[in-house]
């Protein structure tokens, strides 16, 4: 018999109420805009003698990577023009794992209104001097792909992969 501890709980909780949020936020966000829906699903990434797969899941336990894959699809009867995927970094423990974005060529966000392309940089002062340091992406909170024109009946998958506890390897 598996048990599963408090924390353990709520961060299974977390995980749930996290792609419930996504989910709800893409449809909400993306439904209306010139035809364009979105659809969220989350996958643990398993590693077994043959490799990774990936197994549908509604939850996460401490050490857990996710990869949640999101497609944009354009049911309208005009192309949607400058179509923008966004994807948060769940709160909570979830950190973006490094170079697991698909498409490649995506931005980062730490507060979800200035955007750069990865990795994130800042400009701090260290004994007295102004240096360029690289953003840890377990401080990253928002991932941005833009896919610029999607015509009617096509669709798009981005995806990336966060892991579980704030670590950013996998």
């Amino acid at each position: 018999m598996i048990t599963s501890t408090p924390v353990q709980t709520f961060k299974r909780i977390l995980v749930i109420l996290t792609a419930c949020v996504l989910q709800l936020t893409c449809a909400f966000v993306f439904a209306a805009d010139n035809g364009v829906s979105a659809e969220l699903h989350a996958f643990k990434v398993v590693s077994g003698a043959n490799g990774q797969k990936l197994v549908a899941t509604a939850d996460a336990l401490p050490g857990d990577t996710i990869e949640y894959q999101v497609t944009y699809r354009n049911a309208g009867a005009a192309p949607a023009r400058d179509v923008l995927a966004t994807l948060p970094v769940p709160t909570g423990g979830m950190a973006y794992v490094a170079d697991s974005a698909t498409p490649a060529k995506v931005q980062a966000s730490l507060d979800g209104k200035q955007y750069a392309p990865v990795p994130l940089t800042r400009n701090v002062v260290r004994d007295g001097k102004q240096v360029t340091e690289t953003v840890p992406v377990a401080e990253y909170r928002f991932l941005r792909w833009q896919l610029g024109e999607l015509a009617p009946g096509r669709s798009i998958t981005v995806s990336s992969r966060m892991r579980l506890d704030g670590a950013s390897k996998q």
